[in-house]
């Protein structure tokens, strides 16, 4: 179940470790993942990254995620009354993960 899943500060570091930013406007970010995510997963098979963006899309805040395979990025619409802009900044260069962690995190808690 999403709603057990909790994200921890170190799920956004890894996120933001395989992630940078391509283009951000309020209500819509999109991201490219790095190709050590490519080589992350491959040698890593128990890990599964797509749960973080589970929990992240069971968000209210969160209005659609798209991952493109073939080039590699991922498009996220969000709502940001809900969820502030600068929470994405911040995340893709690794501050205030756990304040952003518990924002999430409360965000799914609320819908379930």
């Amino acid at each position: 179940m999403i709603q057990n899943y909790s994200i921890t500060p170190q799920d956004l570091e890894m996120f933001a470790e395989y992630f940078s930013i391509i283009h951000h406007i309020d209500g819509r970010i999109r991201l490219r993942a790095s190709a050590k995510l490519k080589k992350f997963l491959q040698e890593n098979d128990t890990i599964n990254p797509f749960n973080i963006l589970e929990a992240i899309e069971a968000s209210p805040a969160i209005k659609s995620i798209k991952f493109n395979k073939i080039i590699g990025s991922l498009t996220i619409q969000y709502d940001t009354n809900l969820f502030e802009p600068i929470y994405w900044e911040s995340c893709i260069k690794g501050e205030r993960l756990e304040e952003i962690a518990q924002k999430i995190n409360l965000m799914i808690k609320e819908i379930g």
